[in-house]
């Protein structure tokens, strides 16, 4: 089984990304979803973990891709941050960008609301935000464990 950490919308919270890794406990993986690419490169530069990421509509110069298409264990992911896709009005142009891809699952931010929702067989996640001036439902982060049986996300609050 594979253990999946999903950070997001950091906005400066360097100290509470710090705090989410350590309550994550080991992963194998952790994924940003963009804006905090700044604190992301701190975080790889300290502790050597690697992330893999995308950039964000406040990540600007950044040397990460708008989006990221892999597999884990036979299963197709999109990560995004969703800017480019208008979540903030919906998940209707995210969810057909994913069946087009042919995914399993997106993960994505910027809307700053932890979500876990599924779209026409479509899972979606959404860590949420780790900047408490830009929250509405709390800080925190995602974790994804990925098995024979598939893929099981969670949120979690720090």
């Amino acid at each position: 089984m594979l253990r999946i950490g999903v950070v997001g919308d950091i906005h400066g919270n360097y100290p509470g990304l710090k705090k989410a890794l350590a309550q994550m406990g080991t992963v194998d993986h952790l994924l940003f979803t963009g804006d905090g690419i700044r604190e992301i490169k701190q975080l790889q530069e300290e502790t050597g973990v690697f992330v893999r990421g995308v950039r964000g509509n406040c990540d600007f110069l950044a040397d990460f891709p708008d989006e990221d298409l892999f597999t884990l264990e036979g299963n197709r992911i999109l990560l995004t941050h969703g800017h480019h896709y208008n979540v903030k009005n919906g998940l209707t142009r995210i969810g057909l960008a994913a069946q087009e891809k042919e995914v399993r699952m997106v993960i994505f931010g910027h809307t700053h609301l932890p979500v876990i929702t599924e779209w026409q067989g479509i899972l979606l996640l959404n860590p949420g935000t780790l900047c408490r001036e830009r929250c509405y439902n709390g800080i925190g982060y995602g974790m994804i464990e990925v098995s024979e049986n598939g893929l099981r996300p969670a949120l979690y609050r720090l």
